[in-house]
């Protein structure tokens, strides 16, 4: 348990800051359709449409993203250029040991913030007169959860496998833009499920209803059990590369 508690210590600044600017952008947003809704332009778009753009494909998702990346970052790299890794490699643990909780501690922190849409919107848009079902709230939340633990495993993994912090903070950022980029000039953009983020958010899939924004009736589990063994796997190749480590 002390790992565990040691790996909150050192993520929780990063995570109760995203968590309080992830919640004040969803209470932001819904509580804007008071003037906003329905758009001048498009009087008739469907209020969970409006929500669907601007929560779960809008700027908190960028934000979801970049965070799930941070908070895998750290762990013996950290330590190294704050002069406590020796401290920590003395310790009668293996490597593995050493980043395993690090990895639980940042999924479950990630879990909770994807949580956080899943609460707000309801909750906010019953107070100024909407409705916006909790079940489908609680799929995206799902879904973020899913896509979540592919980014923290990549943090993880960058995190690992380079030798410096600031070489695997920017190799993790820029992670999500080459994907995209390599997503979208290639022969993959002919399947919107190769994108992770349509996934995320069931952009172009069949599993959303483009009229309402919402889920057509099923969830995709498969499309999630797909993501969970990716992330997985990330977290196996960094904790191979962490054995492999020289400090």
């Amino acid at each position: 348990m002390a790992l565990f508690y040691k790996a909150w210590l050192e993520s929780r600044v990063r995570f109760l800051a995203s968590a309080g600017v992830l919640a004040a952008y969803c209470i932001s947003f819904v509580q804007q359709a008071r003037l906003n809704f329905p758009p001048v332009f498009e009087p008739r778009l469907p209020y969970t449409v409006y929500i669907w753009r601007g929560v779960y494909n809008g700027i908190d998702t960028l934000l979801f993203v970049v965070v799930a990346l941070v908070l895998g970052l750290g762990g013996l790299q950290r330590e190294r250029a704050a002069g406590t890794a020796d401290f920590t490699l003395a310790l009668p643990l293996t490597r593995i040991r050493l980043l395993l909780p690090r990895a639980a501690v940042a999924m479950g922190e990630v879990a909770a913030l994807a949580i956080i849409p899943a609460i707000v919107v309801p909750w906010m848009s019953s107070r100024i007169g909407h409705v916006y079902p909790v079940a489908d709230a609680i799929r995206f939340a799902a879904l973020f959860v899913a896509t979540g633990a592919v980014w923290v495993s990549a943090g993880i993994f960058w995190s690992t496998v380079t030798s410096a912090e600031l070489t695997g903070a920017v190799a993790a950022i820029l992670t999500p833009v080459v994907y995209v980029a390599t997503v979208s000039s290639t022969a993959l953009r002919r399947w919107p499920a190769a994108n992770i983020f349509n996934v995320m958010n069931g952009a172009h899939l069949p599993y959303l209803d483009p009229a309402t924004s919402l889920f057509t009736g099923r969830f995709p589990w498969g499309a999630a059990l797909v993501l969970t063994l990716v992330a997985a796997g990330l977290v196996a190749a960094s904790a191979a590369a962490a054995t492999r480590s020289d400090f």
